[in-house]
């Protein structure tokens, strides 16, 4: 399993993510790609995370041509790279299944 977690951070707190952890959720799950979840910090509602499970490398790197080369993914990633600060991902892998 190879597991990445997204942490963004926002230019302001006026950015709602909703509709967007929605959107992404069901292109991710069209190239079966697990969503485990998300959600905003409590402490600082600028920051945003979202965590994802890929079945193995080979998994994610096949998914990461097929995200390149889809429309609604390319348009929904434009649209929040114009209000982030900046994005983090850490990638975490385990031979365990859960």
């Amino acid at each position: 399993m190879l597991y990445k977690l997204y942490k963004a951070k926002n230019k302001t707190t006026d950015v709602i993510y909703d509709d967007s952890f929605e959107e992404f959720s069901k292109i991710y799950k069209k190239y079966d790609v697990q969503v485990l979840g998300g959600g905003t910090n409590v402490e600082d509602n600028s920051e945003m995370y979202l965590m994802i499970v890929y079945k193995d490398k080979n998994h994610y790197e096949e998914t990461v041509k097929k995200l390149q080369a889809d429309p609604t993914y390319n348009d929904l990633s434009k649209k929040l790279q114009e209000s982030r600060e900046s994005i983090e991902v850490i990638t975490l892998e385990s031979s365990y299944e859960y």
